[in-house]
């Protein structure tokens, strides 16, 4: 019962960061009209960390010491924050953000690929990947209105939000090996913190902030996407991480496209179209396949061994009646 208890448990934080990042492309979006995006990355990343780092001080945490620690934090920041973060922001500025979200999708596909490779526990099979194809077609028919992209850059953009996928996936499953050691909320700040400094490094390099720093769309922007889409969401993400296979951890950002449209019928009363209906089905459809699990069935040999291993047992049992 308890470990019941605990998988809905795992499937409610999965739901949750999919209603919360379903709606972050958007954010993502009005905060580019207003500055540059490695500027906009590191206020939000800025402001993610101080929330946390000010949470941990009060309860009295101490940052390791270890080299080999910050060695290996340093990386996994590396791989699921600051390249996946740094080619979204990117490349959101020449794709739409309904194409961003289906490109970041894949990296449920990616995980099960690197997964297959990395982890014993994981390896792919047909009904994953099967599952996987049907949900990013679905993707792609809910979004079909939305996706288009500059001819000049959008293949550079569209090329971005891809590697950024495969980044943040190999991180995820890196991170996902060592689940037994992630304590949620100090592992998230000091990635969170690392990839602060590494976006003000890129800022002060690439960029010139802009002008007026007090936009009221900006902050809306950011303060939405520090707060609960990163500071929040990435606590729930790493608890997942920590209690669940990393294919199961990525679905949380699969499903997120769709709750985006579902927000948007919800709140904007955007109308969802007929391929957008038969979409959102082929989600659910894909969530079953990749989700069901066979019985496994003993051979005939393996039947026989049973039956002689469970007599033998049965044996002792008498004897020492």
């Amino acid at each position: 019962m308890q470990k019941q208890i605990h998988k809905i448990k795992i499937y409610i934080g999965v739901l949750l960061l999919g209603i919360i990042w379903g709606s972050t492309w958007l954010a993502i979006k009005f905060g580019l009209d207003e500055a540059p995006p490695f500027f906009a990355a590191a206020l939000r990343f800025i402001l993610a960390f101080l929330i946390l780092f000010v949470w941990q001080k009060i309860k009295g945490y101490k940052f390791p010491r270890s080299l080999k620690y910050w060695r290996n934090t340093g990386f996994i920041a590396l791989l699921m924050f600051i390249i996946p973060y740094a080619a979204v922001y990117w490349g959101e500025q020449y794709i739409s953000s309904g194409l961003s979200a289906v490109l970041f999708s894949f990296q449920s596909l990616f995980v099960v690929i690197f997964a297959h490779f990395i982890s014993k526990n994981e390896k792919a099979g047909i009904l994953k990947i099967t599952g996987l194809f049907i949900g990013l077609i679905g993707l792609f028919l809910i979004y079909k209105s939305q996706i288009n992209w500059d001819m000049i850059w959008g293949f550079a953009g569209m090329s971005a939000l891809l590697f950024a996928a495969a980044s943040a996936a190999l991180g995820l499953v890196l991170l996902s090996k060592q689940k037994r050691k992630i304590e949620p909320v100090p592992e998230v700040m000091t990635h969170l913190g690392i990839t602060a400094v590494a976006f003000i490094l890129i800022t002060l390099i690439f960029e010139k902030p802009p002008e007026n720093i007090f936009n009221g769309k900006l902050w809306v922007s950011i303060i939405y996407l520090a707060v609960p889409g990163t500071a929040f969401g990435f606590i729930v993400f790493y608890w997942i991480a920590k209690h669940a296979t990393a294919f199961v951890t990525s679905f949380s950002i699969f499903i997120s496209p769709v709750f985006a449209v579902f927000l948007g019928w919800l709140i904007l009363n955007e109308n969802i179209n007929r391929l957008g209906i038969i979409g959102v089905f082929l989600v659910l459809i894909s969530i079953f396949v990749t989700q069901f699990k066979k019985k496994i069935h003993l051979n005939s040999s393996e039947k026989k061994y049973t039956k002689i291993k469970n007599y033998k047992i049965f044996n002792r049992y008498k004897k020492s009646v």
